[in-house]
């Protein structure tokens, strides 16, 4: 594509050379630049791109995407802009020709719980017998082959790349997590969705969002008409139990369809909720009650009751659940194939992940790093247990985030686990040390002193496993998937799961 053709629509503010050379590529990494490329220099958090051009430009680009005129080689067509991060979208739309616009795509957002939810949408739609891809922080998939991504949250080119190789893999659906920062730094731009969810919003990521009307106000975007443009979108599926969806639904613009527990309105509610061990068996109720929803009823006319079975379990998968046949059924899906995708969904690693272990044991392992994520797994650990047996947790705070949880996570631990070990998560460039004292602020504000202090992640996790009893539970709860932790810019490999397997063996 010539370079005139990729900047259609760009908002240029100069442009340094007279060449118009062809652009056979887009990269925001110097060291993934080739011969003809157009290198984007964006200004990140901890590095400035633009101090890689020269490097790029050596690599072969041929083009560069800057916010200021820099010292390269004149061969090399500078393109001036106010903002590289929200331009290049435009350039991805541009160069990869709107690929999202040849499938259905399903955004999940919300707080907690968007994983699960894209891998039980995921397996409704393979129930439906469609073709599938997928974006999760877990992995991605391509028609069942695993894809790859540098980094959790994929830029622009890495996500339109991705919608390209989907399509030409005859892909027909695709769902994909779309976080706040995903969001804010116009990752997600000019990309066209089909449909979007919201789950629940809680305190998280405050660190950079400053507080939760600042927080809210980026997720609200995807659903507000000014934004339909730049996101696209034909429905939405928002939670009426959470306060911050019920504003969602009352101010866009998009077709609905709600679901919920508690709240009697929604189209999608669940009931008879029986939770075990083993997994979850519930009622749900589909009665779309308003005349612009009805248009998402998939054949269904009046009220229906369906029976509901998966192996997850705990009571805030029953609001995964339900917003996993949302989306079927917005995107009509028969029910059928609805009910039997969620029942052939086993579970996502990470994600409430059961192990069993020596001494009839069941440890727990979670991704809950939020003080909503971490109640809510508590709680539903604690539900599980049977008479006489004790629920122990053992989590920690990430380093370089949210300071306010920390206190606010202890004391919820202090407050519903029977013992506590209080231990290491990421700790990323902070001592480890004052993160866990923040922490311990939560147990010492209710005078609770059912924990102990174990810097040692693997440690902490033993500790908890010796001290537990028959039928005892063992939270470990934080990092869930990962199996690493970050020390001041290294990665140390490390897998609760391993640890958790390691002591059963011993």
């Amino acid at each position: 594509m010539r370079l005139k053709d990729l900047l259609e629509k760009v908002e240029i503010l100069n442009i340094a050379g007279t060449k118009d050379p062809e652009i056979e590529g887009i990269a925001i990494n110097s060291k993934k630049v080739k011969q003809n490329y157009l290198f984007a220099a964006i200004c990140g958090f901890k590095q400035d791109g633009h101090a890689f051009a020269a490097e790029a430009a050596r690599m072969g680009a041929s083009a560069v995407l800057v916010q200021k005129i820099l010292e390269l080689p004149e061969e090399v067509t500078q393109v001036v802009v106010k903002n590289t991060r929200s331009q290049l979208p435009l350039l991805c739309k541009n160069f990869y020709g709107s690929p999202s616009r040849n499938l259905v795509l399903c955004g999940i957002t919300g707080t907690n719980g968007k994983t699960t939810t894209v891998f039980l949408a995921d397996s409704i739609f393979k129930s439906a017998g469609l073709k599938t891809s997928f974006i999760t922080t877990i992995n991605a998939e391509i028609a069942g082959c695993r894809a790859s991504f540098d980094r959790t949250t994929p830029e622009s080119p890495d996500l339109n790349n991705f919608f390209r190789r989907s399509v030409s893999e005859n892909v027909k659906v695709s769902c994909m997590e779309v976080s706040s920062h995903s969001i804010d730094l116009y990752r997600i731009d000019w990309l066209d969705f089909d449909f979007f969810v919201f789950m629940n919003l809680t305190q998280d990521h405050l660190d950079y969002h400053g507080n939760m009307e600042n927080y809210f106000e980026v997720k609200k975007r995807l659903f507000a008409p000014q934004f339909r443009q730049l996101y696209g979108g034909r429905g939405a599926v928002i939670n009426l139990d959470d306060m911050y969806g019920r504003e969602l639904a009352s101010l866009t613009d998009l077709p609905l369809l709600t679901y919920a527990i508690e709240d009697k309105a929604a189209d999608l509610r669940a009931e008879n909720i029986l939770n075990s061990i083993d997994g979850i068996r519930m009622d749900v109720i589909f009665n779309p009650v308003h005349e612009r929803k009805s248009k998402f009823a998939s054949g269904i006319n009046k009220t229906k009751k369906f029976s509901v079975s998966s192996s997850l379990c705990g009571f805030f998968n029953a609001y995964n659940i339900l917003a996993a046949m949302a989306t079927g059924i917005i995107a009509g899906v028969d029910m059928d194939r609805i009910t039997e995708g969620i029942s052939l969904m086993q579970g996502v690693k990470g994600r409430f992940e059961r192990i069993k272990v020596n001494k009839n044991i069941s440890a727990i392992v979670d991704y809950a790093h939020t003080p909503d994520g971490l109640e809510k797994v508590l709680r539903t650990a604690k539900s599980l247990l049977l008479p006489g047996a004790r629920l122990i947790s053992v989590f920690g705070c990430g380093g370089d985030r949210d300071t306010k949880k920390r206190k606010i996570m202890g004391n919820i631990s202090a407050a519903i686990a029977d013992f506590s070990i209080i231990t290491s998560d990421n700790p990323r460039t902070e001592d480890p040390g004052l993160i866990i004292n923040m922490i311990e602020e939560g147990f010492k504000q209710i005078d609770n002193k059912g924990y102990d202090i174990e810097e040692d992640r693997k440690k902490a996790i033993f500790k908890a496993l010796e001290m537990a009893k028959e039928n005892d539970i063992v939270l470990v709860a934080g990092k869930g998937h990962e199996d690493y932790q970050e020390f001041d810019g290294r990665r140390v490999h490390f897998s609760d799961q391993e640890a958790i397997r390691q002591w059963s063996n011993e």
